[in-house]
Parts: structure tokens; C-alpha cells; sequence
């Protein structure tokens, strides 16, 4: 019976494997055609990750009005707009696919400020200060 119990633990542990601690919040915005998604990271209560998804949609613009939009630096446009997280804003790409300007980045958890990195100490409280700024957010 005791190996019994062991050898069940062992596979509940593989079974969650590398996803046990792992807690992930979600929160996206949609306004004038424009979904914003944050996905914030957590391994336990350590925030670990922030991606952020920026997703415009473009059907009815005009073909040259769609090549003018890929000359512009929209992640220069957004990082600016985004004054809390723009010194952590990294990694970032545009690219246009189907009718939709997608801009794509990573925020450094590192080189967000310490205000901002207190705000996000817990995914209750990430939750909580995404949310008071106009995002619909969940915990998963």
C-alpha cells in the first residue's frame, strides 16, 4: 500500500511536471478595433515573465495604407505610450497578417521600475493593478 501511495504521488508529480508553482495572468483590453493582451508570469509568487500582444485590425484599410503602416515603428509607438513599462519594453516585432497589425514584445522584468515591480509582487495584486487601469483580467 505504501509503495502504492508513492508511485502515485510520483506520477501526479510528472502528470503537473513542470507547470507545479507555474501561474500565468491574462488580461486583455479591446478598444476601437484594438486588442491589448498582457500575460504575466509567475513561477510561485515570483513574477517571472510579462508578454505583451498588441492586435489592430486593418481590413478596412487600403492596400497602401496597409504598406505605410509596416514602414511605421509601432513598437516606438507603443513602448511610448505605455509609461509604466516602456524602460522594460524588449524584444519587440510588427508584422502585418491578415488584416491585422500585430506588435509583438517582451517586457524585462529586471528593468521594470520598483514601483511598477511592487504592483506585481503576487498574481492577486498583477491582477488587481491591470485591472484598475481598464483590463478584463483571470488567474490561471
Amino acid at each position: 500500500m505504501k509503495k502504492l501511495l508513492i508511485i502515485v504521488f510520483i506520477c501526479s508529480f510528472l502528470l503537473v511536471g513542470c507547470s507545479f508553482g507555474k501561474r500565468k495572468v491574462v488580461c486583455t483590453q479591446k478598444a476601437s478595433g484594438v486588442d491589448i493582451e498582457f500575460n504575466v508570469g509567475f513561477f510561485f509568487n515570483k513574477i517571472k515573465t510579462i508578454d505583451f500582444n498588441y492586435d489592430m485590425d486593418v481590413s478596412n484599410y487600403t492596400d497602401a495604407q496597409i504598406t505605410m503602416l509596416e514602414k511605421q515603428d509601432f513598437c516606438n509607438i507603443v513602448k511610448e505610450s505605455m509609461t509604466d513599462y516602456k524602460d522594460a519594453f524588449d524584444n519587440c516585432n510588427q508584422k502585418v497578417v491578415n488584416k491585422h497589425l500585430k506588435v509583438y514584445a517582451d517586457l524585462d522584468v529586471k528593468k521594470l521600475d520598483g514601483g511598477t515591480f511592487k504592483k506585481f509582487t503576487t498574481p492577486k495584486k498583477a491582477k488587481k493593478e491591470l485591472e484598475s487601469t481598464g483590463y478584463t483580467c483571470t488567474i490561471k
